[in-house]
């Protein structure tokens, strides 16, 4: 069994993890729902599947922010970096 896609929701935005079998990019795709002047509704990241942890987590901080609306604990950003862990290879 293999996942897919997942999908999260938070109280500023949602986002959505994706990769395709045989695929070797991840794709994420972030919306905020009320974007306040000067910030970016839609953002997307093409990460190769065989990013580091270290570069993945540095999406999951700017994931877990837009989806929750403000800067997160460092379990709130955990929590994100390991549902997208799911995805590398």
């Amino acid at each position: 069994m293999r996942t897919t896609r997942i999908e999260l929701d938070g109280d500023a935005g949602h986002v959505a993890i994706e990769r395709k079998a045989d695929e070797t990019t991840i794709r994420i795709d972030s919306i905020i729902r009320d974007p306040k002047r000067g910030q970016q509704a839609w953002k997307t990241w093409e990460l190769p599947a065989r990013t580091s942890d270290e570069d993945l987590f540095k999406v999951a901080i700017e994931v877990q922010f837009r989806t929750d609306g403000g800067t997160g604990t460092n379990s709130m950003i955990h929590d994100y970096f390991r549902e997208m862990q799911r995805f590398q290879d």
